[in-house]
């Protein structure tokens, strides 16, 4: 979680954002609802006029490269790229707005984010039929952003450190005094445990368990998932319960001794993308959440994420995934916060 949402709960809503020329409000509002069989002809059409776009985002330089280089390719439309850690993007595009400079077309970011962004007013409802094709918890019913990928966090071992006779099938094998020292979890998995919560019978039943696992076997809290990924990989911590799925997919392609653990489901942040109410690009940047919604789906699978377009690339087999849900987390922040640090600090 980062600490932009931690912000976000004394953060006051800026009201209406302005906006550019009645015009070219008129023109993004028509471009987003046109649903007609020749619509992304017409995007085309309009974007490659407007010939430019400008994206701010928080995926890593080499995978949003990907995208906006087959995007270029394709289109011959120019793509400005500005990129931040997720809490810099919202605080930019807040900000920028908020002082009438509309810079950015097209946010691309965390959902919680997003969210925030969406009750900040920045973006514009967009009405696309590949919606249909999104995976259903993708789809904010807003429709003001739309999630293009799933970043999944699961539990993972090393390989070599635990052997296949002692690889656990449940959480409550963890509470065997062998794992006394060898569990790490990330520092600040706030939304991860506040949906994990949702798998156990009742909410107090699985506070109650992981409470009883600090206590019984002790839980080595670590600051960020691919660091905690590296740890498992190094044996430093035999196993861990939240690591980017992908990032474990990659490590154990590449040799290293790390396998995913299914305890119980995945939790998933969705990350995703909405176009700004004030683009001064606005054809170019419905063309590019329509990219990434199409074509980007399978260049994000080939670099190893998830997406979200399960009529292109359908989840992997037998994955169980439970999805953060990015309104509640915003709402319930502060508590689940305070829960985390007093059930496994």
């Amino acid at each position: 979680m980062t600490s932009a949402i931690r912000l976000l709960g004394g953060m006051a809503l800026l009201g209406a954002v302005a906006t550019g020329s009645a015009y070219a409000q008129s023109s993004l509002a028509d471009l987003a609802n046109y649903n007609g069989p020749d619509r992304l002809e017409k995007l085309a059409e309009a974007a490659k006029a407007e010939g430019e776009l400008t994206l701010y985002t928080a995926t890593p330089v080499e995978d949003v490269a990907a995208i906006t280089d087959a995007f270029t390719a394709k289109y011959a439309i120019k793509v400005t790229t500005w990129r931040g850690s997720s809490e810099d993007v919202l605080r930019r595009a807040v900000t920028e707005i908020k002082a009438g400079r509309y810079d950015a077309d097209i946010i691309e970011t965390n959902g919680p984010e997003l969210e925030a962004l969406h009750r900040e007013k920045v973006f514009e409802p967009v009405n696309s039929a590949t919606l249909a094709d999104i995976f259903p918890q993708a789809v904010t019913a807003h429709k003001e952003w739309v999630g293009s990928r799933l970043n999944i966090i699961t539990a993972s071992y090393n390989t070599q450190l635990v052997s296949d006779a002692d690889v656990p099938k449940s959480w409550d094998d963890l509470l065997d005094p062998k794992w006394s020292g060898k569990i790490g979890l990330e520092a600040e998995a706030y939304d991860w445990l506040a949906t994990i919560d949702q798998s156990f019978p009742s909410e107090q039943q699985g506070l109650d368990f992981f409470q009883k696992l600090a206590k019984t076997n002790g839980i080595s809290l670590r600051k960020g998932h691919t660091l905690l990924t590296n740890l498992v990989v190094s044996g430093e911590v035999p196993v861990s319960l939240t690591n980017y799925l992908y990032k474990v997919d990659q490590m154990n392609k590449d040799g290293a001794p790390i396998q995913k653990l299914q305890l119980g489901p995945s939790v998933a942040r969705v990350n995703g993308l909405g176009v700004a109410k004030t683009a001064t690009h606005p054809a170019a940047a419905l063309l590019f959440q329509e990219f990434t919604l199409t074509d980007g789906q399978k260049i994000l699978a080939d670099r190893g994420f998830t997406p979200t377009n399960v009529k292109l690339v359908p989840l992997p087999e037998g994955l169980n995934v439970q999805v953060v849900d990015g309104a509640k987390m915003l709402d319930q922040l502060a508590k689940w916060r305070d829960t985390f640090n007093a059930t496994v600090k």
